[in-house]
């Protein structure tokens, strides 16, 4: 059996440093206890324990994550037809005396089975609202809808790898040579000394893609402000291009119409967010107005595409004063940004529904980690640890963030300072776009209720006994339940025990996946065989 330690999401506890074996900080395994090989002694010895299938079981639901949240309390089961408490069992009684739990945590690089479940939920839900399904009507696919990408304004040159035409399929992986990047003839100085040219061809990941090319002449101040209201900015850029089509409806003598949106952002290597937006238009009935509604015929892309990019060309606004800067700071939008048309079956310039739902589910799980700084919430006491107003570039932007927040008006800026100032959510969606996460969860957790019930009835040989929980249809519904569980659980600590354990449970979760993945391709092959035409003798 091959051993798999997930070591993508282990955090150092201070910038620089590595840790030894991932969970560190996280598990309860003593400070002198971590050599570099004491996960392997811990695994061993957690194996070699008689419990050890019943661990493995327990910690199932949990096993993929680097660092679970650890639960202790009791467990009630209560009649849901009378409401008695039928049994009362305390987690000391189970393996390790608490339960495991998921962290949550959408970011890739803090727990990459965390990220990948919000990754797959969050494709279906942006998909939903292209194509119908999971409540959503199916007429949703006759809705014009384009995609966008709004960027920042320059805040001062940073060095840059500049395509001008790229013929690679994965984009993320060109190998197309680059253009210089600030090729300048008269090769000028700035104040500081520094010149404000660069003919050198940077390759994809090189650490001085996204860096100023002077760090003093930077505004990072008005980076890190542009980022804060980035979200107040899309707000009014959509609400004017709503108005918008709303003015062309009413010179055509069309209804009203408003536009649905998904949106996710990212942040790019010099630190500053831009934004991805699925734009889709809707009609608007007046007696049903939170239903999806086709909207008329006479507005198409064109109309749309000509909408947002009024909006994203003319919308601009000032921030109130600060002490720093009488006059605030001007929020607009930057002067690259790209529109492009959905369609169900991408050709020319337009892109189809499931490279959409793609693209902003990928990007929902990414952070700070292309800017090169990650870390947690910032507080006076681990502020120095990050900030240096004379340091690197991600270090000079916390420092400004923290320095501008020292007002009451501006605290969210030290709130938001580990994230550069943006305090959004990175994946958000209009109310009428499509589902939620929530109701996609419960649907996740009905599906194991019926599943793991199901398991449980064995029939003879191992086979399950008939029960309706069979039927996919039906382990997708909620079903009425005579008991109900309820836990009386506090918050026991975060992480593993050990090093040890999380090898083990990785490596279970890892067989696990491959299992599924194979079964899946084997299923798949057997579909295609036996809907194959044969071929005449």
């Amino acid at each position: 059996m091959q051993l798999q330690l997930d070591t993508a999401s282990a955090l150092a506890l201070t910038p620089g440093t590595t840790s030894l074996a991932p969970g560190v900080g996280a598990n309860t395994e003593t400070l002198f206890a971590r050599e570099p090989r004491q996960h392997i002694r811990t695994a061993l010895e957690r194996a070699a324990r008689p419990d050890y299938p019943a661990w493995l079981g327990h910690v199932e639901s949990a096993a993929a994550y680097t660092h679970p949240i650890r639960l202790h309390g009791n467990l009630a089961t209560v009649d849901t037809r009378t409401g008695e408490i039928l049994t009362v069992r305390h987690t000391s009684t189970l393996p390790d005396g608490v339960i495991y739990k998921a962290c949550g945590n959408r970011r890739h690089t803090v727990c990459p089975a965390c990220a990948t479940t919000y990754q797959h939920d969050a494709y279906h839900l942006v998909r939903a609202g292209l194509v119908g399904g999971k409540t959503i009507p199916d007429t949703v696919r006759t809705h014009p809808a384009v995609f966008a990408t709004l960027t920042a304004p320059s805040f001062g040159p940073v060095h840059t790898r500049d395509v001008r035409h790229c013929a690679c399929r994965d984009k993320s992986r060109c190998t197309c040579r680059p253009a210089p990047c600030h090729a300048r003839r008269d090769a000028p100085s700035c104040p500081h000394g520094r010149a404000l040219a660069c003919w050198q061809r940077h390759s994809p990941g090189d650490e001085q893609l996204g860096r100023p090319l002077c760090a003093d002449c930077y505004d990072h101040a008005h980076h890190v402000v542009w980022n804060h209201h980035a979200g107040e900015l899309w707000r009014r850029t959509k609400q004017h291009a709503e108005r918008h089509l709303n003015q062309l409806a009413r010179q055509r003598g069309l209804p009203k119409v408003r536009l649905s949106h998904g949106k996710a952002a990212e942040y790019q290597a010099r630190g500053a967010v831009h934004f991805h937006i699925l734009l889709r238009l809707d009609g608007i009935d007046p007696d049903q107005p939170d239903a999806i509604t086709p909207p008329p015929g006479g507005i198409t892309i064109d109309d749309i595409t000509a909408a947002v990019t009024l909006a994203a060309t003319t919308i601009a606004y000032t921030t109130p004063a600060h002490p720093d800067r009488s006059g605030g700071w001007t929020i607009a939008w930057g002067r690259q940004h790209e529109i492009r048309p959905i369609t169900l079956s991408a050709s020319g310039d337009a892109l189809d529904d499931q490279a959409v739902a793609a693209y902003l589910a990928k990007y929902s799980t990414k952070g700070t980690e292309a800017t090169g700084h990650t870390s947690r919430r910032l507080t006076a006491d681990t502020i120095d640890l990050y900030a240096n107003p004379t340091g690197t570039h991600p270090e000079r932007l916390i420092a400004a963030a923290w320095k501008l927040g020292h007002t009451p008006e501006w605290r969210g800026l030290r709130r938001w300072a580990h994230m550069l100032g943006f305090g959004g959510h990175f994946l958000t969606k209009a109310r009428r776009y499509s589902i939620t996460f929530g109701s996609i969860r419960e649907q996740r957790a009905a599906y194991k209720r019926a599943h793991a019930l199901n398991r449980a009835q064995q029939g003879p040989e191992g086979h399950p006994e008939p029960t309706p929980f069979q039927r996919q249809a039906v382990l997708d519904t909620q079903t009425e339940e005579t008991t109900l569980v309820i836990g009386f659980l506090t918050y026991a600590g975060t992480g593993w025990h050990t090093t040890g354990d999380q090898l083990l449970a990785n490596t279970a979760a890892a067989q696990a996946r491959e299992r599924t993945r194979a079964g899946r391709e084997e299923l798949a092959h057997h579909q295609a065989c036996s809907s194959s035409t044969p071929l005449a003798a």
